[in-house]
């Protein structure tokens, strides 16, 4: 069960690395069409959202691909909910408090994803994808 559990921490991670990427160059690309980034980063989560359910799903947690599409993504989506606000919290904090400048919006990112990760893993095993 433990190497199982790491096992899943690991890719977890991994998919987690292509949403950031998908999830960072989609809000960079608002950002330099002069978004605002607040408005940029509620933009480009969601299709962050839609790869990583696909590729938790079909990698992370196979072991339930057999479950409901449509409850698994409806479960996973209301977990990522939890951690996108967390996520998104932690961002508006950062670059409410130390500016807009792209270094301070790059740190809110980096730091509000790593923080709504830890909860969304926790979801997606526990609630999104339990066997």
């Amino acid at each position: 069960m433990r190497s199982e559990l790491i096992a899943q921490v690991l890719r977890f991670g991994a998919v987690g690395g292509v949403g950031f990427v998908v999830d960072g160059g989609l809000l960079w690309l608002l950002i330099g069409l002069e978004y605002n980034p607040y408005l940029a980063r509620a933009l480009s989560f969601p299709v962050a959202v839609i790869v990583t359910w696909a590729l938790n799903r079909n990698w992370t947690f196979r072991a339930t691909r057999d479950a409901s599409r449509k409850g698994q993504f409806r479960r996973y989506f209301g977990v990522q909910i939890m951690g996108s606000l967390t996520n998104y919290l932690v961002y508006s904090a950062v670059i409410g408090v130390f500016g807009t400048a792209s270094l301070t919006i790059f740190a809110g990112f980096a730091l509000g994803s790593f923080v709504g990760s830890l909860l969304n893993f926790i979801g997606a095993r526990h609630v999104a994808f339990r066997v």
